[in-house]
């Protein structure tokens, strides 16, 4: 899917390095839920909002990080338009007179009901102003077809500003901020280093459980949504721990880890959104994560329930999950463990999400959509409310153990 058609890059800015992300997507027959977009967040400690919100009245709902001014960007709608995205942050020029701004994520995602409608909207931004944020790397799928949306320039009304590729239709798609575009290579990539590793390690990682699940077992093959989360939880080749004290330095932190632990960036979170093909209005689904992914479960959040969870709309959670991720760097030799909790806890709220929507089409047969939605609202509520009762559990737990090795050896 190389685009090697630009020979001369008029009017293009030097890039200056930002935060980065690891992202993927998987769609038709590769995938086992429906087709899927997620990503593992990087940055500094605070740049993660900790909370969602739901927007809705105004057109599509959806779901988005964070709200208001602190709006990083929307995650999924109620059209299955499922959204995840890289970051390299150059200048932008300041509009020039009687220039309209940019078009919102808010507003694509209300008035869009397709990625292909996503895509139509997105270029127009991109071509009318470029990439306001510098080099932008969106991936974006809905239950049909999924798309990679690369966009790196800073020109004023020219089509140049950014390459898209797809539709793929049964396909997985892994990125770590590099791009396929040659030209746009020049502006978005430089200094990215690692990024390449880690997309090639999601890569491998997704490429070998296709085969596995899609030829030897046909009849219900595809990644299933625990793998898909076991890969953002991937740790490559170090110990976390030995991995934050190399202060990002390639070789020492394993530049193949997808779930980082570094001294000033970092893995934030991670998230998972699921484009269901039947009933997308209210079976589709985000999956993410209050703070690191292997300290902390995905936890669902149905496009159809009425209201988010107070730990979730609030940033309850993210703190509460910070303090187990600063409690589990005192004691790393727990850390395994915490992650194998929080992998059965998923494994257990999938299959009683099944178990759900089984019950939840019986009634959206009899045109019940509002007792529905509650049924929904209930369950999310009651899997946030059991992460943060068993978080707290583990929190005690490890907070009353010595602190030092040393400490432990004397008492005894």
């Amino acid at each position: 899917m190389n685009n090697d058609n630009f020979s001369f890059e008029q009017g293009m800015d030097n890039p200056s390095l930002g935060s980065g992300c690891t992202q993927a997507l998987i769609t038709g027959l590769t995938s086992l839920q429906g087709n899927m977009t997620g990503q593992c967040v990087d940055g500094q400690a605070g740049m993660w909002p900790g909370f969602i919100k739901l927007y809705e009245g105004k057109g599509n709902r959806y779901l988005t990080v964070g709200g208001g001014g602190e709006e990083v960007f929307p995650l999924l709608n109620e059209k299955g338009i499922a959204c995840s995205q890289g970051l390299r942050i150059t200048r932008f020029p300041p509009l020039p007179p009687g220039k309209t701004g940019f078009i919102s994520a808010g507003t694509i995602m209300q008035v869009c009901n397709s990625a292909e409608d996503y895509v139509k909207m997105w270029t127009e931004n991109y071509t009318r102003h470029g990439s306001p944020w510098g080099g932008r790397c969106n991936l974006v799928v809905d239950p049909k077809v999924g798309y990679c949306l690369e966009g790196a320039n800073f020109v004023y009304d020219d089509p140049a500003n950014h390459t898209i590729h797809g539709p793929m239709y049964d396909q997985i798609f892994a990125s770590a901020n590099f791009y396929i575009s040659k030209r746009l290579k020049v502006l978005a990539e430089a200094g990215i280093g690692v990024g390449y590793n880690r997309a090639k390690r999601m890569w491998q990682l997704l490429v070998d459980r296709q085969y596995d699940s899609s030829v030897m077992q046909p009849r219900n093959g595809g990644i299933s949504l625990t793998y898909f989360m076991k890969c953002l939880r991937d740790h490559g080749n170090v110990k976390p721990e030995d991995g934050r004290l190399s202060a990002y330095v390639a070789e020492e932190r394993g530049d193949s880890a997808l779930c980082c632990h570094g001294l000033k960036d970092y893995t934030s979170n991670a998230f998972i959104g699921v484009s269901r093909p039947d009933h997308t209005d209210l079976f589709s689904c985000e999956w993410i994560t209050s703070s690191q992914p292997c300290i902390s479960p995905f936890l669902p959040i149905y496009i159809g329930v009425n209201r988010i969870p107070k730990a979730l709309d609030t940033t309850d959670a993210y703190e509460l999950f910070e303090k187990l991720r600063a409690a589990v760097e005192i004691h790393p030799e727990y850390r395994d463990k915490v992650t194998r909790r929080w992998s059965v806890f998923e494994i257990q709220a999938i299959e009683e999400s099944c178990l759900l929507e089984k019950a939840a089409i019986t009634l959206i047969e009899k045109r019940q959509t509002t007792e529905v939605r509650e049924m929904l609202t209930v369950f999310v509520q009651k899997k946030c409310d059991e992460a943060m009762a068993i978080c707290e559990k583990i929190l005690e737990f490890l907070n009353n153990l010595p602190v030092l090795d040393t400490v432990a050896k004397t008492i005894s």
